[in-house]
């Protein structure tokens, strides 16, 4: 009898079936590779006739996904709420950049992985900066793929589930909350820019007109006092004028209008802030840890909230590139590695020689990262070891112990009792032997096929 689908699974397939009307048609230019859904939405979004007539089907997904997420949200949170395991909320990009191997690394660690609907989310900032359209095309289709790839693990039953979807967005959030999340962003905004300029400003306005008369960022850095509080990234002029650049076109573009580089770094200082504001609001909301792949949102939460354990900085340590080797690893078999219920001990392993109180004094998780990888080499040098340990178990029984008692037995060295071969004795000692050589194959089998050797043979590809 097929179990009854419970109210949450319920959500996530009427979820993707909307997706699904809105979507369906272009689902089969999708290809392969990881990263199929990033070139899918270039193609699409540059192809004139197309183009517009997709825009012009979408038309109204925002107000659909709206309607959507106020009748059905409440049942995933309310399960979310009352669920015990170790999740945390996503929060950086509209969505990571590859959902699939985001959810690979997490979830070595992680039960249960929320990220907010990029679909509203996209379709929020379109209705309230009007986005350029092609722009907003692009992202929503790369969007839509990328959470469509991994459809199966939001699908997936309530206890098996790992990616959870929500309408995470302070446009969401009731209006006394928003007003006291808007505050704490412009308080948080003003006490930053004072401490890197040295400078007494009172109110954000005040500050960005002072900003506004630095046009390159050359005359900025010099303004800036305390140069070490600026991400490393920002150190860099030309990875400094990108992101702001990248930064202003997914805005709406009159308000950056004549706008210097300075004034730029002012308000988008202002958005991490208020980023922060609505990351930790849905953290606490859900009892969740934060979670991030981009390193500029993590700078500015951890600047704010500084790491809160050894929860929180081995999740986000997971996410830095030294780790992309654990992307290798099949998607089918971290799902079987979890359903196995092998997750707390990968968290024994990962946790090995970590305090909270190590966590918490890294703020930029280097001490974590180098102890995280230092833990997956004990691990693979204790599994190689156990395998090679097997390995010359099963060479010893195959070529060593069976063919001494047979070749003994056949040239008749096998003690006599009563002047009587002990044929029978013979048997029992080859049958044993050959059932210990099959359970250390077995065993062998298991080991080498479990999930710290399979993470192992990622490390090395």
């Amino acid at each position: 009898m097929e179990k009854e689908k419970s109210s949450v699974d319920q959500v996530y397939e009427s979820y993707f079936e909307i997706i699904d009307d809105y979507f369906g048609s272009i689902k089969h230019h999708l290809g392969k590779q990881k990263d199929s859904h990033i070139d899918l939405g270039y193609s699409i979004s540059n192809y004139p006739l197309i183009s517009d007539l997709i825009l012009d089907a979408i038309n109204d997904l925002y107000n659909v996904l709206e309607d959507f997420w106020i009748e059905n949200a409440k049942p995933v949170i309310d399960h979310l709420k009352a669920s015990n395991a170790l999740k945390c909320v996503y929060s950086g990009k509209i969505s990571p950049s590859i959902l699939e191997d985001f959810i690979k690394k997490s979830s070595l660690y992680v039960d249960s992985i929320i990220i907010p609907d990029p679909i509203l989310n996209l379709s929020i900032m379109q209705n309230q900066t009007r986005v350029e359209k092609k722009y907003f095309l692009n992202y929503l289709i790369r969007h839509v793929f990328n959470v469509w790839k991994i459809k199966d693990l939001v699908t997936a039953g309530s206890d098996k589930k790992i990616l959870y979807i929500l309408p995470l967005n302070l446009q969401l959030v009731n209006s006394e909350s928003k007003k006291q999340l808007f505050a704490s962003a412009d308080n948080r905004t003003i006490s930053y820019l004072n401490s890197i300029t040295h400078k007494d400003f009172s109110d954000v306005a005040e500050i960005l007109l002072f900003l506004e008369k630095f046009h390159t960022v050359d005359n900025l850095h010099r303004e800036i006092k305390v140069p070490e509080l600026l991400p490393v990234i920002f150190k860099d002029a030309s990875l400094f004028n990108e992101i702001m650049s990248d930064f202003s076109s997914a805005l709406n573009k009159t308000q950056f209008e004549d706008k210097s580089i300075g004034w730029q770094f002012g308000f988008y200082v202002k958005s991490q802030f208020l980023r922060v504001q609505e990351h930790k609001y849905f953290c606490e909301i859900l009892n969740a840890e934060p979670i991030y792949d981009y390193e500029l949102p993590w700078f500015f939460f951890n600047y704010e909230m500084g790491s809160r354990g050894i929860d929180d900085a081995i999740i986000n340590s997971l996410q830095r590139d030294k780790f992309d080797w654990i992307t290798n690893v099949p998607l089918s078999a971290v799902k079987v590695f979890r359903e196995e219920g092998k997750l707390e001990y990968m968290r024994g392993v990962l946790r090995r020689s970590l305090t909270d109180l190590k966590a918490k004094n890294d703020s930029d998780l280097l001490g974590v990262s180098k102890q995280v990888e230092k833990n997956f080499h004990e691990a693979f040098k204790k599994q190689n070891a156990e395998i090679k340990s097997l390995e010359q178990k099963v060479k010893n029984i195959t070529k060593m112990e069976i063919p001494i008692v047979t070749g003994g037995f056949l040239a008749g060295f096998i003690p006599f009792i009563g002047n009587v071969v002990s044929i029978a004795s013979v048997f029992r000692d080859v049958k044993n032997l050959f059932k210990s050589r099959e359970r250390t194959l077995n065993k062998l089998s298991d080991e080498e096929n479990n999930f710290i050797s399979l993470l192992m043979k990622s490390y090395e590809k």
